[in-house]
């Protein structure tokens, strides 16, 4: 579900936006809300941070479309905004985009195109979100860094140097992002092929600098902190596929969420979504387009038996043996060239043992697989 907010004072414009996406609305997949000018569109979010994207005019009274986005930049997520502008005023569009807007659509408005806008900025939101659980994972594992600062100062020193590198291509994403969606707005496709390079580059550097990360910290898991909880095991599945929804429509993958209801884990969080985010994670990389994912759950003498399954490629015999061996061998690459670090797994096993449970897989090669996890269930 993607939570919309609309920022504009034409008092017609929430009838044709409601009307327009109706069937994305009935369907579930779009919330929208609307306030008048940029002042009420904050009152709004400071009240709803779950808004995931803010479509806003640019002239409107109290506080136009450019200081809002000015003031949401202050705000601590992945907001995205696009904004609307009069045909032809490159001006303020080349301020909303220094200024941070994803996107924009002109006036009078085209709703085909405000649907087409709309739409690649959602997709870009979901991929966001995939992203910041990934860094979620890296989130609890810096504080175990942290733990040993006073002991290992040459460790300290390395992670020092990768945080110190991150910053370059992180940066860079930032503004290349803009430039390149100026540019193929402009109909510079020259510079954009420049541009992309760049990128390349970037995420090339970045890649690197976080194997040699995740490969240094995985030594180290036994210091990771275990401070169990209740998990609602259901909302906890759900909220992960939302997550990966881009990945699943990227290869036409069909997903069911069988959990139980009312199923209450007592573990760690960090350490349970980032055992169940690997094993998903590894589902879609080995499963060939219009497959299917299932994820299930019940609960048997105080455990929840979960399981995830997979019309994938499947693991060889000899493989499964030493699935969750760190190993030196390079990992295997997905169905559609997807590589990981050969770590996931590891951290998997690594992670149901630290909450005090087991895991086991059975595979068919060209059949799939299904992982199957026993944890402690809320007492």
């Amino acid at each position: 579900m993607t939570r919309i907010l609309v920022v504009d004072d034409e008092p017609d414009l929430e009838t044709l936006i409601k009307q327009r996406f109706r069937k994305k609305v009935k369907e579930g997949d779009y919330v929208f809300y609307f306030a008048e000018n940029g002042q009420k569109a904050l009152d709004l979010l400071e009240t709803n941070s779950e808004i995931d994207l803010v479509l806003t005019d640019i002239n409107m009274p109290v506080m136009d479309g450019l200081t809002l986005l000015s003031k949401l930049n202050e705000r601590q997520h992945f907001l995205k905004t696009i904004i609307v502008s009069a045909y032809g005023d490159m001006e303020n569009i080349r301020t909303a985009m220094n200024l941070g807007a994803f996107d924009f659509v002109t006036k009078p408005i085209d709703f085909q195109d405000m649907e087409v806008t709309m739409a690649k900025t959602i997709k870009h939101i979901l991929q966001l979100r995939e992203s910041a659980e990934t860094l979620r994972e890296n989130d609890t594992l810096k504080i175990y860094l942290n733990e040993i600062k006073a002991q290992k100062k040459l460790k300290d020193k390395f992670f020092a140097i990768i945080s110190h590198d991150l910053r370059g291509p992180v940066s860079a994403f930032q503004g290349l992002s803009d430039i390149l969606s100026m540019y193929i707005k402009m109909g510079k496709y020259d510079d954009v092929a420049e541009t992309l390079e760049e990128v390349k580059q970037s995420t090339t550097q970045m890649s690197r600098l976080l194997d040699n990360l995740l490969n240094w910290a995985s030594q180290e898991l036994s210091a990771i902190p275990y401070n169990p909880e209740s998990i609602e095991v259901k909302k906890m599945f759900s909220e992960l596929i939302e997550m990966f929804n881009a990945s699943f429509k990227a290869k036409s993958i069909t997903v069911k969420n069988e959990v139980q209801e009312r199923l209450t884990l007592h573990s760690d969080f960090n350490t349970t979504v980032t055992i169940f985010r690997n094993l998903l994670h590894n589902a879609i990389k080995f499963t060939p387009e219009h497959g299917m994912i299932s994820v299930g759950g019940t609960t048997s003498d105080g455990m929840i038996q979960l399981s995830i399954a997979d019309s994938g490629v499947g693991i060889p015999q000899e493989k499964l043996e030493t699935l969750f061996v760190l190993s030196e061998k390079p990992s295997t690459y997905g169905t559609q060239g997807e590589k990981g670090v050969g770590l996931g797994l590891q951290l998997v096993n690594e992670f149901v043992k630290l909450n005090k449970g087991t895991i086991s897989v059975t595979s068919t090669e060209g059949n799939g697989s299904t992982f199957t996890i026993n944890l402690p269930a809320q007492s």
